[in-house]
């Protein structure tokens, strides 16, 4: 049985949930078939987070190496065709311990990186790091943002006039000793523009970023607003500038985290996470569609009695949604990926799940230029190491 929960009442800045159990049937054709399975990986943990959609059915996919001679553990970008084979890897950071976690296309067609590192200063912290380099694996430019606490990425986009938006935590900025949400701007050479911070009393916390169909930005994440531990699902729209224009706090009593978001064609997001809150017997997967305006139109839970979370979520051909993530309710291993396509409207249309004895997370999604859809992440099943797990489907 799988929990469905259909559109919330928005009651001032909380959620109240009306909802209904209905059993779901399984198509008899699957919608999504597998074109390949592929794990990449060296002696060393390796991990993918995130990928982005290239020409001639090729994809860019960024993560955190510790093979392929890292220093310790270096910001990995593989560039990958159709067919899962790699025509080229770049390794970026220095001597210490550093992440890649976003990648996306700025305005000229170039790769725009984000990561988070212990390289990029003297001392023990993790700051930003943000990155352009070509479709050739050669870097433009570089460059890195934070104080004398951890910074955090969390998401990336490209302006319209050829810079970078940014998006993540900081501790070196916050108030309160807590994590606040750290927005930086950058003009088309990687150089700081604007940077602030956001935040309340306790963490606040920006997971990741898109553009809008209407030119705007929208930012998802999570604020603890009421105690530490406590938090809830947030999303604030941006402008070019990266001035709020309109922000949402949404939630019940327990964990509610936004870890991904895509636009919607007609200027709205549709948002994905988990939740322990609307009933959930230990954390669900939660999807989520605003209108432009920020307007909650449905709202979506899915998940059985143990721990499903969506890390990653991609408008289909059809109008529909792929969103991917992680699952050990089910499954053959300790933590399987799980893919779930819905509708429109966020009926659940189809499911899978892929992976072995082990753990098997999946991190990142995109279309394809082919036609496909190609899910990335890590696993742990197929040798004694972590290595990049990549799945396409069509």
């Amino acid at each position: 049985m799988i929990k469905i929960y259909n559109k919330m009442a928005l009651t001032s800045l909380l959620l109240t949930p009306l909802f209904a159990t209905t059993s779901i049937k399984k198509p008899q054709e699957p919608m999504f078939k597998t074109v390949w399975e592929k794990v990449y990986g060296g002696e060393d943990d390796d991990i993918a987070y995130d990928t982005v959609m290239l020409e001639n059915g090729d994809t860019a996919i960024i993560g955190e190496c510790k093979s392929f001679n890292a220093q310790r553990s270096d910001i990995c970008i593989i560039r990958m065709d159709e067919k899962g084979v790699i025509k080229w890897r770049k390794l970026l950071g220095g001597k210490k311990s550093d992440r890649g976690m976003k990648i996306t296309r700025s305005k000229d067609g170039n790769l725009l990186i984000l990561g988070s590192g212990k390289s990029f200063n003297k001392n023990a912290d993790r700051d930003l790091y943000v990155a352009k380099i070509s479709l050739e694996g050669k870097l433009i430019w570089e460059n890195s943002f934070g104080g004398d606490r951890d910074e955090y990425a969390g998401g990336i986009a490209g302006t319209n006039d050829g810079g970078v938006m940014v998006v993540g935590d900081s501790e070196s900025y916050s108030k309160k000793g807590y994590k606040d949400i750290y927005i930086i701007r950058l003009d088309k050479n990687g150089k700081s523009i604007s940077a602030r911070t956001i935040g309340g009393k306790y963490n606040d916390e920006a997971k990741s970023l898109t553009r809008t169909a209407d030119g705007n930005f929208l930012m998802v994440g999570s604020r603890e607003v009421k105690h530490s531990g406590d938090a809830d699902f947030f999303l604030m729209k941006l402008d070019q500038e990266g001035k709020k224009l309109w922000a949402r706090t949404l939630g019940e009593n327990d964990n509610d985290v936004l870890n991904a978001v895509t636009p919607t064609p007609d200027g709205g997001i549709v948002a994905t996470g988990k939740t322990r809150s609307f009933g959930s017997a230990q954390t669900d997967l939660s999807v989520m569609y605003f209108n432009k305006n920020g307007k909650l139109i449905w709202h979506k839970i899915y998940g059985f009695k143990y721990y499903d979370e969506g890390n990653a979520v991609t408008m289909t051909k059809d109008g529909g949604y792929l969103v991917a993530g992680t699952t050990n309710s089910m499954g053959k291993g300790d933590f399987d990926n799980y893919l779930l396509a819905l509708s429109s409207k966020g009926k659940l249309l189809w499911s899978k799940l892929y992976g072995k004895k082990n753990k098997d997370i999946a991190h990142g999604i995109t279309r394809t230029s082919d036609g496909g859809v190609m899910i990335v992440g890590e696993s742990d099943s197929y040798s004694r190491s972590k290595n990049f797990y990549m799945i396409k489907v069509k």
